[in-house]
């Protein structure tokens, strides 16, 4: 998992950052707001996908600047008080990357311990 600083700025000024606040839980396993305009951010997301997934809410794509976090920089968002988002782990799917084949027969031979005998 990443952290990230997105920060919004708004090109008018009768724009506000209320739309990027409400979908931040739909982008972040935990987010954590900073300042007007600024959060911390932690996902499985990259910058870009979380860059494409908020670039409707803006007129100019400059609205929105996403960077990743060193682990100096993490070790003080540590300190934060983090919010519980809504994306889903996407991770333990990604961790099973075997062939087909091996899937195939691990699942034949945990069905075949699994039977009953008679």
């Amino acid at each position: 998992m990443k952290t990230f600083l997105v920060h919004h700025t708004p090109k008018s000024p009768d724009q506000d950052t209320w739309a990027v606040s409400f979908s931040l839980p739909y982008i972040a396993f935990e987010y954590a707001p900073i300042s007007n305009g600024i959060w911390y951010v932690r996902t499985w997301l990259s910058a870009e996908q979380i860059k494409r997934r908020l670039a409707i809410l803006f007129d100019h794509p400059d609205e929105l600047a996403v960077h990743e976090l060193s682990r100096a920089d993490q070790a003080i968002a540590a300190r934060t008080r983090w919010l519980r988002g809504r994306l889903e782990d996407e991770e333990p799917e990604a961790s099973w990357q075997l062939p087909r084949g091996v899937w195939t027969a691990f699942q034949s031979a945990m069905s075949a311990v699994a039977r009953p005998s008679h």
